[in-house]
């Protein structure tokens, strides 16, 4: 599964920048993200703030900022 995390403008929803999360992280987005079952690979996600942090924890950089809103994607 390939992740990534996608931020938004705030003031006009579009697309500012994307990370893509390090393969082989799977098992510790699916903690974060608190799912019980495997993603289709075609989801999104709002990320609230404790995800935020996990996820710059992961990825070992700071990435969230007010100017922007989070998603997390998956896809195959």
């Amino acid at each position: 599964m390939r992740f990534l995390v996608e931020a938004f403008d705030i003031e006009t929803d579009f697309q500012a920048f994307v990370i893509e999360l390090p393969q082989g992280c799977d098992e510790q987005i699916k903690a974060i993200m608190g799912w019980k079952e495997e993603p289709q690979g075609w989801e999104g996600y709002d990320l609230s703030q404790p995800q935020m942090q996990a996820i710059e924890k992961l990825v070992g950089r700071s990435i969230a900022d007010r100017s922007f809103y989070f998603q997390l994607t998956c896809n195959v």
